[in-house]
């Protein structure tokens, strides 16, 4: 324990605990800071309050009777955890892998710090803190912080991938549910280096080669984690490539079907004074036969019936106009209110995919409603008070049964075992634009409500 003898034996504790704790939570912070939570004030309360629970907690320690209990250590790693799950909004499987490679990189730094102190300074890295090991840490942190965000946490950050449940294995959210084995099984080799080495933690740190060692191993380790963002970034963009073609590729269907709803529109208005002549004929001469033939030779106006356009946005009417399509040859009675501009701040391939889900939802529910079956959409955007602008979907369909919905929240899907991905697509895609969603059902009638924001994505 230490003694009045010792002045700066705490200060130099609160420093090593410091050093240990607040920059790796910074780089967190700042590596999925469009991924908070909550607000500025409350993410940086939080901070402070874990910073100071660690460092104070780290100079009680010292001071207790048992200063080598780890139970302390296991306190100070729950502090982390709770954190970094408190503060960032992500799959649990990517916070999971966060906390294990910021695990084994403090494991380096720690290693290192010490291997080069006991080379620079001698007898003073016997001592548990003393400030020439802060000092160290302090160094090495400079230079593995950075080499750690950019090949680590700057790209681990960059897929959008919300926090929701999905059964699709193709999905970056799925992958992160294994892809945190990967650190754990390098967290492991520390772990049994230390404990089969036969020396104390001390030694082994202040040894060039076990230190050296390691540093191998977390240099191979970095090259994996490497390719394993990589590869799931290059996942996420195969997803959205694929969302894009789908959306192309209705547009180009819902085109065709205009172009031919065009068509028939120019050739009626041609023959339309050649019909009109005709018909002062047959009002002339009486002749209600002629006029049954023309009305049985006319073409139909079905088609005419819908409008050619809902709205201005062009996305948005070539996902609504696909699916009046759908609506009419299923005998679907298919209305939609639209006041949507031509210039939205939803990305086009996210609009796709949540009008598709959500039209396609519907057209599937009332394929089994015996009568009376209609989809009804209203949307409209609105000026937020702060700056900005708010995208408001609604979509009710009849439904003749219930849909199954778990616990948690996810609907059971009725096309194969498992959960919808459909829902947890809109889920994911409200949570990215700082929205929310509802699925309620009621009466026979399913509502489906969306509300997107405009954010900085």
């Amino acid at each position: 324990m230490p003694t009045a003898d010792a002045p700066f034996y705490v200060w130099e504790t609160l420093l090593y605990a410091f050093l240990n704790s607040f920059p790796y939570m910074v780089l967190v912070l700042f590596s999925f800071r469009k991924r908070w939570r909550f607000g500025k004030p409350a993410t940086f309360s939080l901070l402070a309050l874990v910073t100071v629970l660690i460092t104070t907690g780290t100079a009680w320690r010292l001071f207790s009777q048992t200063p080598g209990n780890p139970l302390f250590d296991i306190a100070f790693s729950l502090l982390y955890i709770a954190f970094i799950f408190l503060a960032i909004r992500e799959p649990v499987g990517k916070l999971v892998f966060t906390v294990l490679v910021l695990m084994n990189l403090g494991n380096l730094v720690i290693m290192v710090a010490k291997c080069l102190e006991g080379l620079l300074f001698g007898d003073s890295a016997q001592l548990l803190y003393h400030w020439t090991y802060a000092l160290m840490m302090f160094a090495v942190l400079c230079i593995l912080l950075p080499v750690f965000y950019l090949l680590i946490f700057k790209d681990i950050a960059s897929d959008p991938e919300a926090p929701v449940k999905s059964a699709d294995t193709s999905s970056p959210g799925y992958m992160w549910r294994y892809l945190w084995l990967i650190p754990a099984v390098f967290y492991l080799i520390w772990t049994q280096h230390f404990y089969t080495s036969g020396k104390s933690t001390l030694e082994t740190a202040l040894d060039p080669l076990s230190t050296g060692y390691l540093l191998l191993v977390d240099l191979g380790s970095i090259l994996i984690y490497r390719l394993i963002i990589r590869l799931v970034a290059l996942q996420q963009r195969n997803v959205q490539l694929q969302a894009e073609n789908h959306a192309l590729s209705i547009q180009k269907m819902q085109y065709s079907n205009l172009q031919q709803r065009i068509d028939e529109v120019r050739q009626t208005r041609h023959d339309l004074r050649h019909h009109i002549i005709l018909l002062k004929s047959i009002r002339e001469n009486e002749d209600y036969h002629a006029l049954d033939e023309l009305l049985a030779g006319y073409p139909s106006l079905e088609s005419l019936e819908h409008p050619l356009a809902y709205c201005d946005n062009e996305t948005c009417n070539a996902m609504i106009s696909y699916f009046a399509d759908q609506a009419a040859a299923k005998g679907v009675d298919y209305t939609a209110k639209l006041d949507i501009p031509a210039l939205l701040f939803v990305e086009k391939a996210d609009l796709t995919v949540l009008l598709g889900n959500l039209l396609e939802n519907a057209m599937e529910a009332c394929a089994y409603v015996e009568s009376g079956a209609f989809i009804r959409i209203t949307g409209s955007t609105k000026k937020l008070p702060g700056g900005g602008t708010a995208l408001a979907i609604i979509i009710e369909n009849s439904c003749g049964t219930e849909p199954q919905v778990r616990e948690d929240g996810t609907f059971r899907s009725t096309k194969h075992k498992g959960d919808g991905i459909g829902i947890a697509s809109v889920r994911s895609i409200a949570a990215r634009y700082e929205g929310a969603c509802s699925f309620l059902f009621e009466n026979g009638v399913f509502t489906a409500s969306v509300l997107l924001n405009e954010t900085e994505l």
